[in-house]
């Protein structure tokens, strides 16, 4: 599981999770799980569009 900071990620073991999440209700926890599924998104589409930009660039050489 990954917990989302602004430029970096940071790794939570299972225990960590738990430890974070044992205290949330219901609600917290899938607001929470949601907007970590949306920072895992975010970063793959942002570990896409660079990727595709060095390409392009590579194409201009």
């Amino acid at each position: 599981m990954t917990f989302g900071k602004k430029d970096k990620n940071v790794r939570l073991t299972d225990k960590q999770y738990k430890d974070i999440t044992s205290n949330m209700s219901k609600r917290e926890r899938r607001e929470f799980d949601r907007r970590q599924d949306e920072l895992k998104r975010e970063r793959e589409e942002d570990r896409l569009l660079g990727w595709l930009e060095f390409e392009d660039e590579l194409d201009d050489i």
